[in-house]
């Protein structure tokens, strides 16, 4: 009978730590904070971008620090600089599109790796948005894609399949 019971009590034992719940490594994926795209043909990818939101100068006599403007910085595996700017007259940034014609918002691109040329959103065009898909006070996340020019006059060059995820800082003017 002893042996039975035993037995018994191995096999509840052994069920109640088989059935523990699994630990899938699933939430490192939604921690990574990082800023990925294809410029053109080529893959661009930095890891721990940082961003920061600058909350408006209300109390001097400049007009163009009155809103709300948020900077985002990356740097690439092969040291070219991706930086996102962003504006809103609103009390917070909500997520929606920041399109790049709109006073404030653009991307600029550093390429270290092909000798340095700087590569920018045109701000009369359209053609360059940002998309905030989730933001909180700490954490946001988004995409972003469309075209940059060289204003030295080396063309456009094609963002598609940008993506982004950060932690936020909130820092007062």
């Amino acid at each position: 009978m002893r042996i039975l019971i035993s037995a018994l009590l191995g096999a509840i034992l052994m069920l109640g730590v088989s059935c523990e719940k699994s630990n899938n490594d699933t939430s490192d994926a939604i921690d990574r904070k990082f800023v990925s795209m294809k410029l053109d043909n080529r893959i661009y990818l930095s890891e721990k971008p940082q961003a920061t939101i600058y909350t408006p100068n209300l109390v001097d006599e400049d007009p163009d620090n009155d809103y709300l403007t948020m900077e985002i910085l990356a740097t690439t595996y092969s040291g070219d600089n991706i930086t996102f700017k962003l504006a809103t007259d609103q009390p917070s940034f909500k997520p929606g599109v920041y399109y790049g014609n709109t006073t404030g918002n653009s991307m600029t691109m550093y390429l270290l790796s092909q000798s340095g040329a700087t590569i920018v959103s045109d701000p009369t065009s359209s053609g360059f948005s940002i998309t905030i898909t989730k933001i909180t006070s700490v954490y946001m996340e988004g995409t972003f894609s469309g075209t940059l020019t060289d204003p030295t006059g080396g063309g456009t060059k094609t963002v598609r399949d940008g993506s982004f995820r950060s932690f936020v800082k909130w820092v007062q003017k």
